[in-house]
């Protein structure tokens, strides 16, 4: 009996401890985590109305962020499988990603498709000019080059004027450095240059200057303090600072380490210059035109040059009428472009007159300007080339081919990706909106 009591005893025990437990294991809510599986459509214009689905989202609209490309977007509806969200305007291609009570998740790519080019004028009218102002107040003498800083800052090698201008987001022009045509350092307006054609600027905001019937590469700091950095009399020698030699150096790029690239046409050569001034043949040899590596390669007066997120390099050949690229080891490849004309199509099937100017943006495409044929070029990472903006020689303002330009040159690109065009002989700096 007394053993009966005592198993009796545990069992209750158990069962009440059993019960306790589950009891409390109820109390506990289990929380999924989120997860993004797919999103439809994959591609699309500004307002496109995309579903992104998954499973655990939830149903607060107000824990939930949605980000194409980095752009903030508009969320519509929310349930546990699917978020419904407009794309923004200037998304761009990215990938799409969530936020779901601080939890992040990464989608697949949004392919944007842009619907408007917009073209208009940012500084300058049809008066060749040198005064300081704001917007279509101020003047320009067949501005050649431009580069842009971090702040949004547009920066114009005003090659008649013998002057570096600026220009603030907001269009207002001022000398940054330069006065009548000579060769001087010095700050402000007691620097000179000659017939200055490329710019590019470092992540200090310093400015370096292709100053071409100098032949020398000048620097300015944001301060306007213009010094020398390399360059002498013209020629073909390697060496550092005033030991070396261009001929006819036109476009400038700087790289992820602060070496600076210099399209040297008349040595039909890519130079590069450290950040202390030593120069060096980065790739190029004779006249002519030849894929290759380093100094196998050989080009044609090449004028324009920018360089990617990955340190390749873009050179525009000017008199072989290409688009060239050089990998960081000095492969050089034709990328666009065979024989002098005008036609859109993929790589070689394509024509250019003259190519000047490059610029690139985040997904690698490339914008070239093509001056005698008064267009701006679009070129995809795979070679195909299509007419970005532009028509026939004139000036106009309007949307894509409804806009004129006039022997258009440099080319700069901001984080929106506007991109800013020297119009030389319409002494205009342009700026077309892809939205």
């Amino acid at each position: 009996m007394k053993n009966f009591i005592k198993i009796t005893f545990f069992l209750t025990l158990f069962i009440i401890q059993y019960n306790c437990s589950s009891s409390n294991d109820e109390s506990i809510p289990i929380i999924a985590n989120p997860n993004l599986t797919t999103i439809n459509p994959t591609s699309g214009p500004k307002e496109t109305l995309v579903s992104i689905n998954g499973e655990n989202f939830g149903t607060n609209v107000n824990a939930i962020q949605v980000f194409f490309n980095d752009a903030d977007a508009i969320i519509q509806t929310v349930t546990e499988t699917k978020i419904t969200a407009i794309v923004p305007l200037k998304a761009f291609t990215g990938l799409v990603k969530v936020i779901v009570n601080g939890t992040e998740l990464v989608g697949p790519e949004f392919t944007y498709i842009i619907t408007d080019i917009l073209v208009n004028s940012l500084a300058g009218n049809d008066t060749a000019g040198d005064a300081d102002a704001t917007g279509t107040s101020a003047s320009f003498k067949v501005p050649k080059g431009v580069a842009i800083d971090k702040q949004g800052n547009i920066y114009v090698a005003d090659a008649f004027n013998h002057r570096i201008r600026k220009i603030t987001p907001s269009g207002v022009v001022t000398t940054l450095a330069g006065s009548t045509a000579g060769d001087a350092d010095g700050t402000g307006t007691t620097a000179q240059f000659n017939r200055p054609l490329g710019l590019t600027v470092d992540s200090q905001g310093n400015v370096y200057v292709a100053d071409t019937n100098n032949q020398i590469i000048r620097k300015i700091t944001p301060s306007g303090v213009v010094t020398t950095l390399a360059g002498s009399t013209a020629g073909f020698s390697n060496g550092t600072g005033s030991a070396a030699q261009f001929y006819t150096p036109i476009g400038l790029a700087i790289d992820s380490q602060g070496t600076i690239y210099v399209a040297d046409s008349d040595n039909h050569k890519i130079r590069k210059i450290t950040p202390n001034g030593e120069v060096n043949t980065f790739v190029g040899s004779s006249i002519g035109y030849a894929d290759g590596t380093g100094t196998a390669a050989q080009f044609n007066s090449p004028t324009g040059i920018t360089i990617d997120n990955q340190d390749n390099i873009y050179v525009a050949d000017e008199l072989n009428h290409k688009i060239r690229k050089i990998t960081p080891s000095g492969v050089v490849t034709t990328l666009a472009g065979s024989t002098e004309g005008y036609a859109d199509g993929t790589s070689s099937t394509a024509q250019f007159s003259r190519p000047a100017r490059l610029t690139i943006d985040p997904q690698g495409n490339v914008y070239v300007a093509d001056p005698f044929n008064h267009r701006i070029r679009k070129i995809t990472p795979n070679g195909e080339v299509t007419t970005f903006a532009g028509s026939i020689q004139g000036y106009a303002e309007g949307i894509g081919t409804e806009a004129q330009f006039n022997y258009p040159g440099g080319l700069t690109i901001d984080s929106e990706n506007s991109i800013y065009v020297a119009d030389a002989f319409n002494h205009r700096v342009r700026k077309i909106t892809q939205e």
